[in-house]
């Protein structure tokens, strides 16, 4: 670390998405009270905070990279610190910025609220013990229901929010597990002329069309595979564990069945190119094959079916 940050007049560390330490400057120990950076970041905790940051931050900084004014208290010789932190994720790592606060009267999260009493009915009478376990069920419950919207939360990131396909995003994180795993083939889908669509009908109409699309494609694949939504008017379809006719014959079956329906507006076909994914591929390769098959069939005509070599 360069003197100038060293000596930075604010607490400043790095972290892994382990939440390990990775590095700290002088002013963030001295605001800590100890001589050298802890292995993790729970260490620097209160046992409350621990439990506030472990239930808030993780899905706040993955979902929007940046966690700003966290209210959190570092432990210390001299007893509980308060603080505020501000992190970004930047390069897979977490860098923190944190400045130390006057102590706020007001309660941190019903959490925090919870441990408080719970400290002060451990050293209390029987009576005040049976309290205890009751709003220590009582956390576990509300443990239970931020597990449960966090797992909400997660599969919305993934989640084309016009389609309810899966999104590009997901593609990034999962496919490539999919490729290492099997063979699969990939069906590059663009909607013809849909140009058209939003400027003769306004974008209303296109919302529409994108919608139907999705529902034509997850009727066809059914559990042969799934649909996401690249974006715009491009999908694609994924299908493991099929040889290449097999492929060909799906591409070919969603291909008329977006031609056959009804359409609200006006008649809708699709362009496919399907590649396959070789040994070694990375995502990019398998969706370079696909794309280039695609536009292949725009050139030949459209509402048509390209295999790449």
């Amino acid at each position: 670390m360069d003197e100038q940050l060293d000596l930075a007049p604010a607490g400043y560390l790095v972290m892994d998405q382990n939440l390990k330490i990775m590095d700290m400057n002088r002013m963030m120990l001295e605001i800590a009270g100890i001589e050298q950076a802890p292995d993790h970041m729970h260490d620097l905790l209160t046992i409350a905070s621990r439990v506030y940051f472990q239930t808030y931050f993780i899905p706040a900084i993955m979902t929007h990279g940046t966690v700003s004014e966290m209210y959190l208290k570092l432990k210390s010789p001299g007893g509980p610190v308060p603080v505020l932190m501000n992190t970004r994720k930047r390069n897979g790592l977490f860098e923190c910025v944190i400045m130390q606060v006057s102590v706020r009267n007001e309660y941190e999260t019903e959490l925090l609220n919870a441990k408080r009493e719970a400290e002060g009915i451990s050293r209390a009478t029987e009576e005040a013990n049976s309290q205890l376990k009751k709003l220590l069920n009582e956390v576990e419950c509300k443990q239970a229901e931020l597990n449960i919207l966090n797992d909400r939360l997660k599969e919305l990131t993934v989640t084309d929010v016009l389609t309810g396909l899966k999104n590009r995003r997901y593609l990034e994180e999962f496919l490539p597990e999919l490729m290492a795993a099997d063979s699969l083939y990939l069906l590059m889908i663009d909607i013809d002329y849909f140009k058209r669509v939003n400027d003769t009908y306004g974008h209303h109409a296109g919302d529409v069309v994108l919608k139907k699309l999705a529902e034509v494609l997850k009727g066809t694949i059914g559990k042969a595979g799934f649909a996401a939504r690249l974006g715009g008017e491009e999908f694609v379809a994924v299908l493991p564990a099929m040889d290449t006719q097999k492929a060909a014959e799906m591409a070919e079956q969603i291909r008329r069945n977006v031609e056959l329906f009804d359409w609200p507006y006006r008649p809708i076909t699709v362009s496919i190119g399907l590649a396959c994914n070789l040994g070694g591929d990375a995502l990019a390769d398998l969706l370079n094959r696909a794309d280039a098959a695609l536009y292949e069939s725009k050139n030949n005509g459209r509402n048509r079916v390209t295999v790449a070599i």
